[in-house]
């Protein structure tokens, strides 16, 4: 039983937050431009949005690895995952779900009707995103429009409309997403490319990732002007924009370890930009 449930935590990474993080800034973003302000409520739906993007990152997960257990086991990364090694079937995956899944449901339950049409649309897409990779040229498009929805999510729960402000965070967040998953994928290119596989570390620019966090920071900048924000906000985005250029400096894109640091360094600085957006409106 106890190899059973550590196989388990292991399929919904659990341990690792560092997905779950990418998935619930984003939310977090719309949440406080949302409510354009920083109160109770904004409170109460930055840890209900949280609660959510953990489970539903474990539910991707469990699906990613569902329809991937055959290509996992010839990647030297992914090869011991529970289902592509054997140590779970796709019954016990389904569990996994199902758990997962209800959960989330349970989250809808704090929302309101547009918030929930909003959730449950993105689902097909996001179920179908480890396809992407076999038939698209550019399947991290397809994970940052998935991944980042929970902008709108949250900003119809809390602003009860798509105001333009939360469609250039929307934006921002496909780009931030094209940057970080492109480097991830910088370590199974090999794999990759011998499977026949896509991924936009071989089929963008190799510069492109370097160029995008200028643009990221660009209409994280736009957002907040948008958004009537403090002017204490835009001290917050230069310093935001001098880490990524520092981290860049340190990126090697054929060094496995290393991309995996920058990877979870972009945890850090969409945390770093939901203080941005805190810092802006909260005191304006």
């Amino acid at each position: 039983m106890k190899q059973y449930i550590s196989a388990q935590i292991r399929l919904g990474r659990y341990l690792s937050p560092t997905g779950a993080v990418l998935l619930y800034n984003p939310c977090l973003w719309g949440t406080l431009i949302g409510a354009n302000s920083f109160d109770l409520q904004t409170l109460k739906y930055g840890i209900v949005f949280g609660i959510g993007a953990y489970t539903m990152r474990a539910a991707g997960c469990v699906v990613n690895d569902m329809w991937d257990r055959d290509i996992d086991k010839n990647v030297e990364r992914t090869k011991l995952r529970p289902l592509a090694s054997g140590e779970l079937s796709l019954k016990d995956a389904f569990i996994n779900l199902f758990i997962n899944c209800s959960c989330g449901l349970g989250v809808l339950t704090f929302l309101n009707w547009p918030a929930i049409v909003a959730s449950f649309a993105i689902v097909p897409l996001a179920a179908l995103y480890p396809l992407a990779k076999r038939y698209f040229k550019y399947p991290q498009f397809v994970l940052a429009i998935t991944f980042n929805f929970g902008v709108f999510v949250a900003g119809l729960q809390l602003a009860g409309t798509i105001t333009p402000a939360l469609a250039i965070m929307y934006l921002a967040g496909i780009v931030h997403t094209i940057i970080y998953d492109t480097i991830y994928a910088h370590q199974d290119k090999k794999f990759d490319q011998q499977l026949g596989l896509y991924s936009t570390a071989y089929t963008l620019p190799k510069e492109l990732p370097y160029q995008l966090t200028f643009i990221y920071t660009g209409l994280i900048g736009l957002a907040l002007f948008l958004s009537s924000a403090h002017p204490l906000s835009y001290a917050a985005l230069g310093i935001l924009q001098t880490s990524q250029i520092a981290k860049n400096k340190h990126l090697r894109m054929d060094d496995p370890s290393n991309c995996q640091d920058y990877f979870k360094f972009q945890a850090n600085v969409q945390w770093f930009t939901s203080l941005t957006l805190l810092l802006g409106l909260a005191f304006k």
